[in-house]
C-alpha cells in the first residue's frame, strides 16, 4: 500500500515540476536537494516525508490534496493539518515558537477537530457578519461569552501557554473544521479579543489554511501575513465583542465613561476608546 502510495505521489509530483517547467536539477536546487533525490521521489524508490511534501507544496505552488488527492483514505491523518505552517516553522525566529506551534499542530493532527457550523458569510462585511454571528448565536447581553459561541459553532478552543508573542492562531483543518488556539498566558480581555479576531478569519473565509496572531517586537511578520484580512478580523472581533446596537443604547442612557463601558464589555479601554471613535460616538 505504502508503495502504491509513495508511485502515485511521485506521478503528480513529476506531473507538476513539468508544469511549472523545471528540470530535476532546478527544482533541486529550490528544495535544496539533489537532482538524484528528485528522481528517487518521482519514481516512488524514495517516500516523501511531511516535511519534504511540505516545502514541495511551497515551491510548486500546489495544495497538498494535489499530490495526495483519493490516495490517502479521508480517515487517515497522515497529511497533517496547516501543511504550510509546519513547512514554514523553520523560518520563525523563536526556537519556543517553534516548538510549541510543533507540539499544537501534532495534537491537532491526533485529535482532528470535527465539522465545525461556522456560516460562510463572506459576503458580508466584518461588522455585518459579526452582527450575523450574534444574532444566530441568540447573543442578547452586551458582554458576548466566546466561549459559548465556539461552541455553538462547534469550533473546538484550546487555551495553551505559548510564548508571549503568539496570542492565538486559527487552524482551517479542510472541510470547514477549524481550530483556534489562544494564549491562557495572556490577560483576559486581550485573550477575548485574540478568539474574536480569529474566529473572523473562519467566518469571512479568509482563504489561508491558517492565521497567526502575532506581537513580535523584532519586525517580524508571520508567514504569508495578509493585511487586508488582518484588518477585517479586526473589524469583526470589535463588532462582535461591542455590538454598535448595545453601544448606542448605553451611550444613549447616559453610559459615557471609558473604564465602565469597557468594564461592561470585556474589552480593554484601548479597545472601547477605538470602537467608539469608529463608530462616531465621542
Amino acid at each position: 500500500m505504502l508503495e502504491g502510495l509513495s508511485n502515485e505521489i511521485g506521478k503528480r509530483l513529476r506531473e507538476a515540476r513539468r508544469e511549472a517547467g523545471l528540470s530535476q536539477e532546478q527544482l533541486g536546487e529550490v528544495l535544496d536537494y539533489t537532482a538524484t533525490m528528485i528522481s528517487a521521489f518521482e519514481t516512488g524508490r524514495r517516500r516523501l516525508k511531511l516535511e519534504d511534501l511540505a516545502r514541495v507544496c511551497i515551491a510548486l505552488d500546489k495544495e497538498p490534496t494535489y499530490f495526495l488527492g483519493s490516495a490517502v483514505p479521508r480517515a487517515e491523518p497522515e497529511a497533517g493539518v496547516a501543511l504550510k505552517l509546519r513547512a514554514e516553522l523553520a523560518e520563525l525566529p523563536s526556537a519556543d515558537l517553534r516548538d510549541s506551534l510543533g507540539r499544537f499542530l501534532d495534537e491537532i493532527d491526533r485529535s482532528s477537530p470535527p465539522p465545525s457550523r461556522v456560516p460562510n458569510l463572506e459576503h458580508l462585511r466584518p461588522e455585518a457578519a459579526a452582527r450575523e454571528i450574534r444574532d444566530r448565536c441568540d447573543v442578547s447581553t452586551p458582554q458576548i461569552e466566546m466561549d459559548a459561541v465556539l461552541k455553538e459553532l462547534n469550533v473546538p478552543l484550546y487555551k495553551r501557554r505559548f510564548p508571549d508573542a503568539l496570542s492565538a492562531l486559527v487552524i482551517d483543518a479542510g472541510d470547514e473544521r477549524y481550530a483556534i488556539a489562544v494564549n491562557s498566558n495572556h490577560h483576559l480581555h486581550r485573550r477575548r479579543f485574540s478568539i474574536a479576531h480569529e474566529l473572523g478569519h473562519a467566518v469571512l473565509r479568509h482563504e489561508c489554511e491558517y492565521y497567526l496572531d502575532y506581537w513580535g517586537n523584532d519586525a517580524w511578520e508571520p508567514p504569508d501575513y495578509r493585511y487586508n484580512e488582518e484588518r477585517e478580523a479586526n473589524q469583526f472581533a470589535a463588532a462582535l465583542l461591542m455590538d454598535d446596537r448595545a453601544l448606542r443604547k448605553d451611550i444613549a442612557s447616559g453610559l459615557q465613561d471609558i473604564h465602565e463601558l469597557a468594564e461592561r464589555y470585556e474589552v480593554s479601554e484601548a479597545a472601547m476608546n477605538f470602537r467608539l471613535i469608529n463608530l462616531g460616538l465621542t
